[in-house]
């Protein structure tokens, strides 16, 4: 099964950086991985059988009178739907990023039992606060919660990259929630227009061309899901918590002394998102009033 945190995995092993990941998402977003880096991927083929096939127009012919595949794999090889791991891979080889050789051994390596990329960005980074990173683990499980609905909900790729230098300083809008009970967190994303855009429409199915209310309503409602599955998640470990209403601000920068700040990369663009213990100390006029 192919790791779920590939993109991540890349970024933690240098693979990609905070300059090319953004561009690497998205060109993965349309690109049809060749039939040697799919089967490459769900470890069908070694890198040098890969490498032979690579770009071969008879691919089925050849693998066949190669005897690298069968019948059967082949057939389900031309049904699978591409793994977004086999389209970063795909770009990758493309750009010469890498090899098929290297590509083979991140594919291998990334689906290792013991490999957690976004556990060890948010370890260190907790780790860099002087913060025990096993008693503030549900920072992390949060974290982890998020990249996987944004996966589901808004059909994207995404990678988290921990700076404070990277803060995106055109950033117009910030819609936040907090969480309170057992356990408390404040969360919020703070983004452009054009990615605030893109994240309402993925949410509703409609496309959005204004930041209005209707815009505003998508994004404060997919705060509300996200948060609201985290929290259903936290009582099962025992942590009761409950939710506050989401608010938008525009032109809102969290500030306090626990505020993390990541830089979540997707395919429709770059936003930041902010997460703390106490709260964000801000500018409660909220957008259209409210």
């Amino acid at each position: 099964m192919a790791n779920r945190q590939f993109s991540q995995y890349l970024l933690n092993r240098g693979v990609l950086s905070s300059d090319n990941a953004g561009r690497v998402l998205a060109k993965s977003l349309h690109v049809v991985p060749d039939l040697a880096v799919l089967a490459l991927e769900k470890g069908l083929i070694t890198s040098q059988q890969a490498k032979k096939l690579l770009g071969v127009k008879e691919f089925v012919v050849a693998a066949l009178e190669e005897s690298y595949l069968n019948a059967l794999q082949l057939d389900e090889l031309k049904k699978a739907v591409p793994d977004r791991s086999a389209c970063l891979g795909q770009v990758l080889l493309e750009e010469g990023i890498v090899d098929i050789h290297t590509l083979a051994k991140l594919f291998e390596d990334s689906k290792d039992e013991d490999s957690h990329p976004v556990d060890d960005v948010i370890k260190e980074m907790l780790e860099a606060q002087g913060w025990d990173a096993h008693e503030h683990a549900y920072i992390s499980e949060y974290v982890k919660l998020f990249l996987r609905a944004m996966r589901k909900f808004m059909h994207t790729e995404a990678l988290i990259i921990p700076n404070e230098d990277l803060d995106l300083v055109d950033a117009t809008y910030l819609t936040y929630q907090s969480m309170g009970g057992a356990l408390r967190l404040t969360v919020g994303c703070r983004m452009t227009g054009n990615v605030l855009l893109a994240m309402a429409g993925r949410f509703s199915g409609e496309e959005e061309t204004e930041v209005n209310e209707m815009a505003i309503d998508s994004i404060e409602e997919l705060a509300n899901v996200i948060n609201g599955l985290y929290i259903v998640n936290m009582s099962g470990h025992s942590h009761d918590m409950d939710l506050d209403m989401p608010k938008t601000l525009e032109n809102g920068v969290p500030a306090g002394e626990d505020v993390f700040a990541l830089r979540v990369e997707t395919e429709f663009g770059a936003f930041m998102l902010y997460l703390s213990r106490e709260g964000f100390m801000l500018n409660e006029k909220n957008l259209f009033g409210w």
